[in-house]
């Protein structure tokens, strides 16, 4: 069955106009709807994987891990291709580690929250990269750490949101490399960040006595009515150069 050239996606046969017009577009945007749920490349991290997880023995593995796997409801997965040439999905962050020194964690211990949808996000914000920090950890641990990437998540659908559009519940997830070659993934308020050139070295956010957002908030008001008039610049407006 042959692929499409541009999107991979792969392509019905039968009607020799089957790949064309409606149909075609069809096909395409299906194939693109797929590719938007449940999976998203992330930077390559050469890493090792815990045996006791993807087979029947102890020990590690060479792999890179490439992507990412979310389930609603479920712990983030990894994408890796490891040294033997198998690629493994979904496999938990406590079994993949960057040091093949790096003690043993329970899923618990490197997550707060399961994935909120099949529609994740990746993103690597320039800011924050290579950016040191300490990730206070489930078991009230705060160990060091560096900033990797960012996964957040879009609603499954327009009737099936969740938490994601409620302020105060919904949360992305840091993916910070630990000191202690562990991989975790921890929400905003669950990280202090740090540097030599402003914060320093040692953070507090926690005395500043931060609350979580509870209200949502709109550019748009039926107190500012724009419906009946039909000028370019609608309203009153000033004269002034800065008006």
């Amino acid at each position: 069955v042959p692929r499409d050239v541009h999107s991979g996606a792969m392509v019905p046969q039968g009607d020799a106009t089957a790949a064309t017009g409606t149909a075609r577009t069809a096909w395409l945007k299906c194939a693109t709807a797929a590719r938007e749920r449940m999976n998203a490349d992330i930077p390559y991290l050469r890493c090792h994987v815990r045996r006791s997880v993807i087979g029947s023995d102890d020990g590690l593995e060479e792999a890179y891990a490439f992507a990412i796997q979310s389930i609603r409801g479920r712990a983030l997965g990894l994408h890796v291709m490891l040294k033997s040439g198998a690629h493994y999905r979904g496999v938990p962050l406590h079994a993949v580690v960057l040091s093949p020194e790096a003690p043993s964690r329970s899923p618990r211990d490197l997550a707060y929250w399961d994935c909120f949808s099949s529609k994740p996000i990746v993103t690597v914000f320039d800011y924050l990269r290579d950016h040191e920090c300490l990730a206070y950890l489930p078991s009230k641990q705060s160990v060091p750490g560096v900033y990797l990437f960012t996964v957040d998540w879009l609603p499954d659908d327009s009737i099936h949101p969740g938490f994601i559009l409620q302020p105060d519940q919904n949360k992305c997830g840091h993916v910070i490399a630990l000191k202690d070659g562990n991989l975790a993934m921890l929400p905003t308020n669950k990280i202090a960040w740090r540097d030599g050139y402003w914060i320093g070295g040692d953070p507090s956010p926690e005395k500043q006595g931060y609350v979580a957002q509870t209200s949502v908030y709109h550019a748009e008001s039926c107190e500012r009515d724009f419906s009946k008039s039909e000028m370019y610049f609608y309203g009153e407006t000033s004269s002034s150069p800065g008006g």
